[in-house]
């Protein structure tokens, strides 16, 4: 695959909605934050009791951490070659080390070192699934 065909306009827009969306997400104010966080938590709250369980079972903020991550760790890593699309870990700690730190100055937001390993975490399981999905499409694309 090539360096051009990697970065397509829709792959761009993905990762710039996916990475809009975290920031919007993590650094909004808690007053305009806390009702995105209910709305998901109530939906969650429709999943089967297994399912929930699993879900939740580390609590709803690691829950919501890993999942906002997920898919940042997967658009940043459609994003690199495949060879270097582990490194998209890197780059998503650093982008929730740095939304750690700006919700220092953010009244009702508490910055977290847990939440970074939540998140990446989270980005870890996008990354993973972008790399066996393109390795198991190149394998079947060469037989």
């Amino acid at each position: 695959m090539s360096a051009r065909s990697i970065f397509t306009p829709a792959r761009v827009l993905t990762a710039g909605a996916v990475l809009a969306a975290v920031a919007a997400l993590t650094l909004a104010p808690r007053a305009i934050a806390w009702p995105a966080r209910t709305l998901v938590l109530d939906a969650l709250d429709h999943l089967p009791p297994s399912w929930s369980a699993l879900v939740l079972g580390a609590g709803a903020d690691v829950a919501l951490n890993i999942a906002f991550f997920v898919p940042l760790g997967a658009a940043i890593a459609l994003l690199l070659p495949l060879r270097w699309a582990p490194a998209s870990l890197l780059l998503c700690a650093l982008v929730s080390l740095a939304v750690e730190a700006l919700q220092a100055g953010i009244p009702g937001r508490v910055p977290d070192a847990e939440d970074v390993v939540s998140n990446t975490i989270g980005a870890a399981i996008g990354t993973v699934v972008v790399i066996a999905v393109r390795v198991t499409a190149r394998g079947a694309g060469r037989r």
